[in-house]
């Protein structure tokens, strides 16, 4: 359904309305409660926009009083040269601005806007001055009886209306029919399926739909005859203290136990698992010793993870359950699902047009708690099939499809992920020949799964290569190609040049738990920009002769104990200076002087000196000690050509042992044009005495750890 308050606001040309480019801002719910209500009544557009937000924006939100809401058009639109009117419109809590189509690409957009008056929240929040957003986008398309490109037409995008629980008969045929259509169907999802007689080494045998008293056991595939297929769980452990199979209880699990004392979400997945005609789960909590022997099955195991998510025949999402102890079922308002026609009038005359959310996979799976976290990327991703039980509705995701339970049929291009979809990223998707070097699709995969996978959060930042180990098993058979701890060796010279992305989070890692050596970006926290393979219009100045890992066990995707590599190329002395201003952007913190040569922290391109963006890979008050001690050196690592950006990409580095020219890696920096290249790039009467293990015809050969 749609609210009174969102078809009067699209159906009024002028009333409460300011003047923006491309259309007209229209005034929405004045008030938070307003809000409130159409949503909590099942309006549509309402509930869309708030499912848009991210739960801190919600909190943010819902703290605003009435006094906080007067806003012109300036604080809403930067730039705009319109004003808005002087009265009372000027107080609103949303705006709802209907802009033209063409601009898009489309017939005709409607962007949602909630403004948040920045002086309420900017202060802890924000960069002083900077507005705050929150917005959800829609498409609306003319109902004039002709199929769409992008979103069909409505009788094939509005799907009956769905059940009020996800746990319903109907939804779950639903899911069958996904899944027998995939079956037979889908042959890019049926390909992958390595050794159908493959098992884990641990499964529950949940039974048969047809019990009337569910009873769970853990079996040894081993020792049991397995028969049929097997599905697998991926869900948020939580902080909640919950059941896991450990030393003192294994035999007890073979035993079992009746389903009913399980935590709810185990339930919930048996049940999902029996209904779909799986009699076989595989849950990590419960199928691998989480304690008493030392972690020695858990790190067996882990080295398992490609085969187990690859070999199931259907992977369940609880992608809502923030732990074991909620139910990944959800009940909801089915009027608040659906896209719906509403009525505009456009230059005078009345058209239905169909309301579609645009970000609505990124808002229903994208987002979803679970796929937050990194585990469970690998999971998602090499599983052939997926069903998001989410906070709305059911989702549908395998390597041909995505669907949810309001497009049964398929997502309408208009309204699939805009960053593409997920499963593109799957390695089976990509074969290389091994003659073709210069083939980098696969390694460009790689980083776009990595720079995924970073921006995902970790309980144990020890587990950073782990929980991905399973991921970079498929992808060395496809790359044919090294796996060096996070990065492969054919680029490896560009791969070492990443960067960690936004402020840094955390101490350095060497401070902090172990996981890789210094140049990995596995050995940062949070979110990288990994270095990209070469290409045509760049030049790599730097030489991996050799290096060298040290493996906890035999997988070397898995723990890291130590590791170095021996890189060649012109070392150049640093310091590092934190610039004047009290900007809370760490890249713009710190001002660089090579060789002598003072380059400002990159502001701006008005001013005169050389500029550097400085990209450390954890947060430093300063470098006052280490610049007194002559500490600090830089590697030139790449350069871009001035056809291309004329950059060129820096490697930071610590001295850790100047007898043996040893250092570790403390960040990237990058500047642009022909004269920053040329004064980086510039020679040093001094560099002949700079710490390494030797120095021939410019060239330094270094360490690092």
């Amino acid at each position: 359904m749609i609210c009174a308050t969102c078809q009067n606001t699209l159906a009024s040309q002028t009333t409460g309305t300011i003047p923006i480019p491309n259309g007209r801002l229209r005034i929405h719910h004045r008030t938070r409660r307003s809000l409130k209500r159409s949503i909590e009544l099942g309006c549509y557009i309402c509930n869309r926009f708030w499912a848009c937000l991210q739960p801190s924006d919600r909190c943010l939100v819902s703290a605003l009083t009435d006094s906080e809401l007067d806003l012109s058009s300036d604080d809403l639109f930067e730039g705009s040269s319109d004003e808005a009117p002087v009265d009372s419109t000027n107080t609103f809590f949303t705006a709802l601005c209907l802009e033209d189509g063409p601009p898009y690409g489309h017939l005709g957009w409607s962007q949602l806007k909630l403004a948040v008056n920045s002086t309420a929240l900017v202060a802890s929040e924000m960069e002083p001055g900077r507005a705050v957003w929150c917005d959800a986008n829609f498409l609306l398309q003319p109902q004039d009886g002709t199929r769409n490109r992008y979103v069909g037409s409505a009788k094939s995008t509005i799907a009956k209306q769905p059940p009020q629980n996800t746990k319903s008969p109907e939804t779950l045929s639903l899911a069958q029919n996904w899944i027998a259509d995939c079956v037979a169907n889908h042959q890019q999802c049926n390909k992958s399926v390595v050794r159908k007689s493959w098992y884990p080494t641990r499964l529950l045998d949940c039974g048969s739909s047809e019990d009337l008293d569910p009873w769970c056991r853990l079996i040894e595939t081993k020792s049991f005859a397995v028969d049929g297929s097997y599905m697998t769980l991926s869900h948020c452990w939580g902080l909640a203290n919950c059941i896991k199979l450990t030393t003192d209880n294994y035999a007890q699990m073979l035993i079992g136990m009746p389903s009913s004392l399980l935590p709810q979400l185990y339930q919930d997945a048996l049940y999902v698992a029996r209904n779909l005609g799986s009699r076989y789960l595989w849950i990590d909590s419960l199928c691998i010793i989480q304690a008493g022997d030392e972690l020695a099955d858990w790190q067996h195991e882990v080295t398992l993870m490609s085969h187990v998510y690859s070999n199931s025949f259907c992977n369940i999402s609880a992608a809502d359950a923030p732990d074991a102890h909620h139910s990944m079922f959800c009940c909801r308002n089915p009027d608040s699902l659906c896209s719906e026609i509403v009525d505009l009038v456009i230059n005078g005359h009345v058209t239905p047009y169909l309301i579609s959310h645009t970000q609505f996979w990124e808002t229903e799976v994208s987002r979803a708690l679970v796929n937050t976290r990194a585990w469970v990327l690998q999971e998602r991703l090499l599983s052939c099939r997926t069903l998001h039980f989410g906070e709305r509705q059911l989702l549908w995701e395998c390597r041909t499809k995505d669907a949810a339970e309001v497009y049964p049929d398929g997502l309408p291009s208009a309204i699939s992920s805009s960053g593409g979809r997920f499963k593109d990223l799957s390695p089976d998707r990509y074969t290389l020949s091994s003659s073709n070097d210069k083939d980098c699709r696969g390694h460009l995969v790689w980083l776009r799964i990595v720079q995924t996978y970073t921006a995902c959060g970790l309980t144990f930042p020890g587990d950073k290569l782990v929980a991905l180990s399973a991921v970079a098993k498929t992808m060395a058979a496809v790359l044919r190609d090294e796996y060096v701890a996070g990065m492969w060796r054919r680029y490896l010279e560009c791969e070492l040049l990443w960067a960690a992305g936004g402020n840094p989070i955390g101490s350095p890692s060497w401070l902090d738990t172990y996981r890789a050596p210094s140049w990995s970006w596995a050995a940062s926290n949070g979110a990288v920009d990994p270095g990209r393979p070469n290409i045509e219009t760049a030049d790599v100045l730097i030489k991996v002769v050799d290096l060298k890992l040290e493996y906890v066990t035999d997988d070397k995707t898995g723990l890291i104990r130590g590791g170095w590599l021996r890189l060649r190329g012109m070392l150049k002395q640093l310091r590092l200076v934190r610039t004047r201003s009290s900007v809370t952007h760490v890249h713009t913190d710190w001002n660089m002087v090579v060789n002598g040569v003072h380059f400002s922290a990159l502001t701006g391109f008005e001013e005169q000196e050389p500029q550097l963006q400085v990209m450390l890979d954890a947060r430093h008050d300063n470098f006052e000690e280490q610049n007194a001690k002559a500490g600090l050196y830089c590697i030139p690592g790449r350069v871009r050509r001035a056809g291309d950006d004329g950059s060129i990409y820096i490697l930071l580095l610590e001295l850790v042992d100047r007898e043996k020219g040893i250092f570790r890696r403390i960040g990237l920096a990058r500047g642009w044009g022909a004269d920053v290249q040329a004064k980086i790039l510039a020679c040093s009467v001094e560099e002949s005495k700079f710490p390494c293990e030797e120095y021939v015809e410019g060239r330094h050969l270094i360490r690092i750890i």
